[in-house]
C-alpha cells in the first residue's frame, strides 16, 4: 500500500483541529509533488478500464465508478501496485452520502475522497484523508460561488470542472489560495491540450480516456 495516509493542510500553515501537520511523516508539500509527478490522473468510469491504470504512469488514481460489492477490491488492487486510490463519493452507487460511508472507505484503504459536499468532505478530513472538492465553473457567478464557499472550508485539492476553465479561475484562486493545488476535468481531450493548461498553472488533469493515461 502507498504510504499516503495524510492529512495535509492545503494553506500550508497550521492544521485543523489543532493536529499534526501529517500522517506516517507526510507534508503539504509532498501532495504537491505526487500531483506534479501525476500530470494526467486516471479516472476509472469502468471496471474495464481498472487494469490500465494500473500501468499507467500516474501516481493518483480517482475511482468514478464501483459498488459496496466491488470498490474494496478495486481499492486493494491500486494500493498493491503503488496506487493512491481517491474515491468519488458522489458517482459509486450504493453509497449515502454521509460520513459512514467515508469511513467505509477508509477502512477499505482509500487515500482520498472525491465530492462537492463539504460535510462529506470534512468527515473525510476527520479521517485523515486526502479531501478533494468537486465544483464547476460553468460561469461567473458559479465561479464567485465556488471561491465564497472555500471561505467555510479548504479542501486539499480542488477539482473544476471543466478543466479548460481553470487558466480563468487560477488568478483568483492562487490571490486568496496559494497553496492550493488545482485539478482540472472534463473537456481536455489530448495531450497537447493537457500540457497547455499544465503551462498556465492548472496542478493535473482528471481524465477518464485511457488513451490519454501517457503521463
Amino acid at each position: 500500500m502507498a504510504n499516503v495516509n495524510y492529512r495535509p493542510n492545503s494553506q500550508g500553515g497550521e492544521t485543523r483541529g489543532g493536529r499534526a501537520d501529517s500522517r506516517n511523516g507526510q507534508s503539504h508539500g509532498s501532495l504537491w509533488g505526487i500531483l506534479e509527478r501525476s500530470r494526467i490522473i486516471p479516472a476509472i468510469r469502468s471496471p474495464e478500464h481498472l487494469s490500465l491504470a494500473l500501468v499507467a504512469p500516474a501516481s493518483v488514481v480517482f475511482l468514478m465508478c464501483g459498488s459496496p460489492a466491488t470498490i474494496s477490491s478495486f481499492i486493494w488492487r491500486l494500493n498493491d501496485r503503488g496506487k493512491i486510490p481517491i474515491i468519488n463519493l458522489d458517482l459509486i452507487s450504493g453509497f449515502a452520502q454521509d460520513s459512514h460511508a467515508v469511513e467505509f472507505l477508509a477502512e477499505a484503504g482509500a487515500a482520498g475522497i472525491i465530492s462537492t459536499h463539504q460535510d462529506v468532505l470534512r468527515a473525510a478530513v476527520s479521517l485523515g484523508l486526502i479531501a478533494v472538492q468537486r465544483t464547476f465553473a460553468i460561469d461567473s457567478a458559479a465561479v464567485g460561488s465556488c471561491l465564497n464557499r472555500l471561505k467555510h472550508f479548504v479542501p486539499d485539492i480542488l477539482e473544476l470542472l471543466p478543466a479548460v476553465a481553470g487558466p480563468i479561475v487560477l488568478p483568483k484562486l492562487r490571490s486568496a489560495y496559494p497553496g492550493l493545488p488545482l485539478i482540472g476535468c472534463g473537456l481536455a481531450t489530448t495531450v497537447k491540450q493537457i500540457d497547455e493548461l499544465i503551462k498556465q498553472g492548472v496542478t493535473s488533469i482528471s481524465a477518464g480516456d485511457p488513451a490519454l493515461w501517457i503521463i
